[in-house]
């Protein structure tokens, strides 16, 4: 082969790995151009806030580039941005609200999801209402007050089952007129947080114990309800080990934070939701071009900068004639969805629509709903199995097996008619497209047909499901078999609790042991409290003529969230201390004089 011909074998290769490399990058450039960024309010949104923000996810913040928004009626909005705290978004914060009614243009340089070349629109909703206004507190509880704490006053509860195959771990629930309790299979309360009621009005619902940044938390909703009758003028707080909070948040672009879901993800957001007045075409249900309509929003909130990562809206995504629930006659709110919880189910949500009597899965990137479970016999995305009917239903979640679980209130609101009483309900999932059915796993039921006309919740804890009775003020355990392990009411008289949960909890409790004591003959009855800890094995009292002068008088083992300890014979001076199961003193109270309390 001559020199020519090897120059000209040299370029021919040179031109095709040129060519290779070429097209591996273009092939590797067009991959990153085509991943398309999700935005919120998504495209299309016909009922946008007012006060809304727009949230890109899915690129660096400084990826963005220029973007400009325009307001039919209210004109060019500037504004800044709120980089996301995980670094993989950005939201845009104008300066000023929008039009209620105006069409928003939003014109970007990006590939976005439902866009045109990056540009999309939504629209402002119509609003009415008064979501503002205060509801009147409830009554205030008429419990006795402890001794040494009379701040608080503890609610009954009353254990009327327990067996050995109760699963280990304290409970936690609400009760309307109590606040936060933290309780163990027998009743003994260790913790309470008073709502106020008798005093600011507030209430504090959904307490339950979670995990945030690798370490657990205390979760709830506090507040006071709205004249809308959904509880929306509140916040949602976090609670450390030692009772601290360490971060008090609402949701995003405007909306008021709603009593019925706040759920930490492993991203360490939050799932919760909204309720807002919106005017809105119902002649599709007879109810006029101008009807009051119930939206309800669901936001996932970047919990360290109130940034929204996503929002969706039933108005626009579920049709008013879906509504498991009557339309009002009287020109009240129709609160034709009334999402009642949002969970992680893997790139979706799960939500629990209670006047749909339905489950709707819904894509996290693209809001789309994937698929329907209905349970009063409507149609839906999947063949309902015999026994798998549920009606007005809260809690609904995706169990570790895959199986889904909830809180069928069945007949409480009379719907469907084949459950006349309320029950756990565990289904299974099969199939896909045309071809999904459910099938039942387990109902758990209680022996004495508990009916909840609302609330209610399942907690599964390994093999065992607690089941929340919602309004009926009333917790029980079930073994895998059914079989009732544990039954505990909270009241002598009707209340409720949101939801009740169960699971391990250790504070530390602030400050030192309280105490009182009266005296009785020679002796005394002591009492002693130390709200928050869970690590009490033992009470000690001591006493003698003054601080100086010390010495064991007693003691009893702990027995509730206020321990009473009787003392043959009292000196002038007396101190509590607090012992482990170990036998550490863990804590002691002041040297008072008997008769007197102290904290």
């Amino acid at each position: 082969m001559n020199s020519g011909s090897k120059t000209l074998i040299r370029v021919l290769l040179a031109t095709i790995v040129g060519s290779l490399s070429f097209s591996a990058m273009a092939t590797t450039s067009q991959a990153a151009v085509k991943k398309p960024v999700s935005v919120y309010p998504m495209p299309g949104t016909p009922v946008a806030s007012d006060k809304t923000t727009i949230s890109f996810r899915g690129l660096k913040p400084k990826n963005l580039g220029p973007i400009k928004v325009y307001g039919g009626k209210s004109g060019r909005h500037g504004g800044k941005r709120l980089v996301h705290s995980d670094g993989n978004g950005v939201s845009f914060i104008p300066k000023r609200s929008f039009t209620p009614g105006e069409k928003v243009k939003v014109y970007t340089k990006k590939r976005i999801k439902r866009t045109n070349k990056g540009d999309f629109a939504f629209r402002i909703g119509r609003f009415y209402g008064n979501d503002d206004k205060k509801g009147k507190p409830g009554e205030p509880n008429k419990f006795p007050k402890l001794k040494s704490r009379p701040d608080l006053k503890p609610p009954n509860m009353k254990v009327e089952t327990l067996t050995d195959e109760a699963s280990p771990g304290k409970i936690f629930v609400a009760p309307r007129q109590d606040g936060m309790v933290i309780t163990d299979n027998f009743g003994r309360i260790s913790y309470l947080q008073q709502a106020g009621h008798g005093g600011k009005g507030d209430s504090i619902l959904n307490f339950q114990n979670q995990t945030y940044e690798g370490k657990p938390v205390l979760t709830y909703w506090k507040g006071a309800s709205s004249t809308t009758g959904f509880s929306q003028i509140g916040t949602f707080e976090i609670l450390n080990r030692k009772y601290n909070r360490i971060a008090r948040f609402q949701p995003g672009n405007g909306y008021k934070a709603d009593i019925h879901e706040f759920a930490i993800t492993p991203r360490n957001t939050a799932l919760v939701l909204a309720y807002r007045g919106v005017l809105w075409n119902s002649t599709s249900v007879g109810l006029g071009k101008n009807a009051k309509i119930l939206d309800n929003v669901i936001q996932e909130i970047d919990i360290k900068t109130g940034a929204v990562l996503f929002e969706w809206h039933s108005l626009g995504n579920v049709g008013l004639k879906s509504s498991a629930g009557e339309t009002p006659d009287d020109g009240s709110p129709y609160d034709y969805f009334h999402a009642n919880s949002i969970k992680m189910d893997g790139d979706s949500y799960l939500i629990s629509a209670r006047r749909q009597s339905t489950i709707y899965r819904v894509d996290r990137k693209t809001a789309r709903i994937r698929w329907a479970l209905r349970g009063d016999g409507r149609k839906g995305s999947f063949k309902m199995g015999p026994g798998t009917s549920f009606g007005y239903q809260h809690d609904a979640q995706r169990l570790p097996n895959g199986n889904i679980s909830l809180f069928d209130n069945g007949s409480g609101r009379g719907v469907p008619e084949v459950n006349p009483t309320s029950s756990g309900l565990v289904l299974k999932l099969q199939g896909k497209g045309k071809n999904r059915s459910a099938s039942l796993v387990k109902r758990y039921s209680h022996p004495d047909g508990i009916v909840s006309g609302s609330q209610g919740n399942m907690d599964t804890n390994g093999d065992n499901h607690l089941v929340g009775w919602g309004s009926e003020a009333q917790l029980t355990e079930f073994n895998a078999a059914g079989d009732v392990v544990l039954d505990m009411t909270f009241y002598d008289a009707p209340s409720s609790s949101y939801r009740a949960y169960k699971g391990n909890w250790v504070g530390i409790p602030k400050g030192r042991p309280a105490i009182a004591s009266e005296a009785v003959g020679e002796g005394a009855t002591v009492y002693a409290s130390w709200n928050g800890s869970q690590s009490i094995a033992e009470w000690k009292v001591f006493s003698g003529a003054g601080a100086g002068s010390l010495s064991e008088v007693g003691s009893a083992p702990w027995a509730n969230l206020e321990t009473a300890i009787d003392v043959a014979s009292i000196g002038a001076r007396v101190q509590v201390q607090a012992f482990d199961r170990e036998g550490k003193k863990i804590g002691q109270s002041k040297v008072v004089a008997v008769g007197t309390q102290s904290r």
